[in-house]
């Protein structure tokens, strides 16, 4: 994406020499950052190359890569990145005037700073505009914080319209999403996730399930939600919106901050994180390091988060911008109980073998330009690389025989362009965002081995590699066709030429090309300062998944697509007398979508969903004195989603349920602030036969509703004029309802899996400012 020279804030428009544009780039690249396009790259700004670090033998440890040396390549890789100068000031995107999501081709056009849910506005922060042609939330740094998020999961339950259920394999590693009427298998494959706009999916078109989050919630800065107006810019998997982790931004002044947070079922975890800006550099880094038991029997994990970014103008017209992640993660995966063992031990564990092994490293770099005549150019590369070892008994349930082996690496690694041009037609101020983007995606090994339980030789089952190559195109124009109308047009191109994959043990091969056109329309009135009504209408697609090309291939098919047509239709409300929220209105259609519930590819076939997102936040205290620092914050979501064909046809879509809402209170003053919190969800079924009765295996049933509290008190004290403390206590799921879902497969088997207890944390950090 790129950003506006001419229409922007005249904050912004001033960035002119040294330290003051070095400030403008990080801001920019707070909206770049929001594009599916930036991700690593292989080579790094003044010609450090990552090859000899990425071909550097590791040592190993039952074939795999330990910790320490995945962390030494992560650490050689920081030091080639901050030598020179670059990264990104790491935050997502602002909308722009018509409000279509700052993303893979383009920027948006900056406004004034108005968020809609949020209690504060800081840096880094992404804001809704009041014109946005589309529904979106942001959660900023005060409810990442406040939330005590031990798991992902804990902090997103919160965003309108979005839910989340635990999956059968590691808690604190593998969360679960769910949104608008689509099927919540385990693996969230219908949303576009994102880690500072890079797909957190091991290869992004191919394989969006992930068995681990690249990012610890000890690290998140903010969270963005996009549900509408969104699919023109963002690609691929977009059918349920964008979903944008932003990690800690470069600090503006040099600081250094450390944070400890420890918690019942052995719970630790520990941040470490510095930077600033010096001139026209700045630079940031942060470690994460976590482990815990986990609250079921031999569920324990361990985390290493390392992140660094950097930004560097190199004149008063351009700057280059890099960032390099690395995480590894280790956890127990128990699987899914039988009807009995969750009556005998819902926090039981029958198969304590089973274990998950991975890591991730992704670094990008781009290069942004203002032009001469107004508008701006940009230029990026990316690069990821994902290993994943899973182990894991067999059969699911009964004593065990066999032992199942899987490991994979995965790449993906891209270039592209972004162009946005402002300009007069017919005297209609217009803008026009344009992005190109070549991206290649690669699984050289997928292997799977079956052994004895008790030992003996390992029999190879599977071992397949994939191919994908994708080119996108991506053409909008913003018209503001009045000082209160705004109408945003355009269309996205993807091209698959090139999909491919193979089974070197049995045998089959599949090779496929894929295409779409992708259009889409929005427009918003503002009625008054405060007070504006937005449609749009976008179409959106997920790609056929790698580990369906076999079922394909033997079935004699291709596969193609899955299209997803969303409407919406809304009005929102900003500060005006201390209150802001939205209404939306909201009707999608799904055309085949296929999952992998039971070892094979199956098709839902059509799904129709519609519902209304209703939130409200209401700063009292901004009207009202004597309550000054009070604050109330509610949204709820009901919908119905149904399978359109096939002979379910008329039943709930699994796993959809039909209300949900989450609420929370607020109240800050004199250094100490208190939350109490909580989430509604309905009950839903597991299958699309829509089975009532709960199965004796544990995979069938209805998932039974349920509502979790949280509550935190915290108190900031000031050490001196440059330091201080926060201690803060809490807990989620305060009362300690048992809860669970129907897990229907999964590698590490399926089950009912129990929801999180009540769990008790404390911690300590201190902030340090130079």
């Amino acid at each position: 994406m790129v950003l506006r020279s001419s229409l922007i804030t005249p904050g912004l428009h001033a960035w002119t020499s040294g330290r003051r544009y070095a400030e403008g780039c990080q801001a920019r690249f707070i909206e770049m950052l929001a594009d599916h396009g930036r991700k690593g790259v292989p080579t790094l700004p003044c010609g450090k190359n990552l090859g000899p670090l990425m071909s550097r033998p590791m040592k190993q440890h039952h074939g795999r890569p330990r910790p320490a040396d995945a962390l030494w390549v992560a650490s050689a890789l920081i030091a080639s990145v901050t030598a020179p100068a670059a990264g990104f000031a790491q935050t997502a995107a602002n909308s722009d005037r018509s409000g279509a999501a700052a993303v893979e081709p383009e920027p948006p056009i900056a406004l004034p700073p108005v968020i809609v849910t949020g209690y504060n506005l800081e840096p880094g922060v992404p804001v809704v505009p009041l014109g946005a042609v589309g529904s979106r939330n942001v959660f900023g740094p005060t409810q990442v914080r406040e939330t005590g998020a031990r798991e992902i999961n804990d902090l997103v339950q919160y965003m309108p319209a979005i839910s989340t259920r635990p999956y059968n394999g590691g808690e604190a590693s593998a969360p679960s999403f769910s949104m608008r009427g689509l099927p919540d298998d385990g693996l969230t494959e219908y949303v576009n996730v994102l880690v500072d706009g890079v797909p957190a999916s091991p290869m992004p078109y191919g394989w969006t399930a992930f068995s681990f989050l690249p990012v610890t919630p000890d690290r998140l800065f903010a969270v963005d939600y996009i549900r509408g107006a969104h699919s023109v810019r963002y690609s691929p998997n977009t059918v349920g919106g964008v979903l944008n982790f932003i990690t800690l931004p470069i600090p503006e002044a040099p600081s250094v901050s450390a944070r400890g947070t420890f918690g019942d079922h052995g719970y630790r975890s520990v941040l470490g994180s510095g930077g600033g800006t010096w001139g026209a550099t700045g630079l940031g880094a942060s470690y994460v390091y976590r482990e815990g038991d986990g609250y079921r029997d031999n569920g324990g994990f361990t985390q290493h988060d390392v992140n660094l970014k950097g930004r560097q103008a190199l004149d008063e017209q351009s700057c280059l911008a890099g960032s390099v992640s690395y995480m590894y993660d280790e956890h127990q995966a128990p699987g899914g109980l039988t009807q009995a063992e969750y009556e005998a031990d819902r926090f039981g564990n029958a198969r304590p073998r089973n274990r998950f092994e991975g890591d991730r490293l992704v670094t990008d770099v781009v290069y942004h330009r203002n032009l001469e005549s107004s508008g701006s150019v940009e230029g990026f590369v990316y690069f990821s690389e994902t290993e994943r070892n899973l182990d894991a008994q067999r059969p699911h349930f009964g004593a065990p025989t066999g032992y199942m082996r899987w490991t994979d690496t995965s790449y993906f690694v891209g270039v592209g362009a972004r162009f946005e041009k402002p300009f007069t037609l017919a005297g209609i101020e217009n803008t026009a965002y344009a992005g190109f983007r070549y991206q290649r995606e690669w699984l050289p090994h997928y292997r799977i081995t079956s052994e004895p339980y008790d030992g003996g030789a390992a029999v190879p089952t599977q071992d397949q590699e994939f191919t994908l190559d994708t080119v996108s195109f991506h053409l909008d124009d913003t018209a503001r066709l009045t000082e209160r109308l705004s109408v945003n047009a355009g269309v996205r191109l993807e091209w698959l030429p090139n999909v491919v994959g193979s089974d070197r043990v049995a045998g089959w091969a599949f090779d496929e090309s894929l295409f779409a056109v992708l259009p889409g329309v929005g427009a918003s009135y503002e009625l008054t300062e405060h007070w504006a009504v937005f449609g749009n209408y976008f179409l959106g697609f997920r790609a056929p998944q790698v580990w369906g090309y076999g079922s394909a291939a033997a079935a004699g098919h291709g596969l193609d697509l899955e299209d997803g047509r969303s409407v919406e239709l809304g009005t929102r409300v900003q500060t005006l007398a201390g209150l802001g929220g939205a209404v939306t209105l909201w009707h999608n259609d799904y055309d085949d979508f296929g999952v992998y519930y039971d070892g094979t590819y199956n098709n839902l076939g059509e799904i129709t969903a519609e519902g209304v997102d209703l939130e409200l936040e209401w700063d009292i205290g901004r009207v009202w004195e004597p309550v000054t620092g009070l604050s109330l914050y509610g949204a709820i979501t009901w919908q119905n989603s149904e399978l359109g064909s096939g002979p379910y046809e008329g039943n709930d879509v699994p796993y959809a349920w039909h209300e949900k809402a989450s609420w929370r209170v607020r109240y800050a003053r004199w250094g100490w602030s208190a939350t109490l919190g909580g989430t509604y969800v309905g009950e839903s079924f597991s299958d699309e036969a829509n089975t009532a009765a709960p199965s004796a295996d544990g995979r069938l049933g209805i998932n039974p509703g349920r509502v979790l509290w949280d509550a935190r008190l915290a108190k900031r004290v000031t050490v001196c004029a440059n330091a201080n403390l926060e201690l803060a206590v809490g807990a989620s799921n305060l009362f300690d309802e048992d809860w669970y879902v129907h897990s229907r497969g999964g590698f590490f088997g399926p089950g009912l899996a129990a929801g999180p207890p009540r769990q008790i944390y404390g911690s300590l950090g201190l902030n340090m400012t130079f």
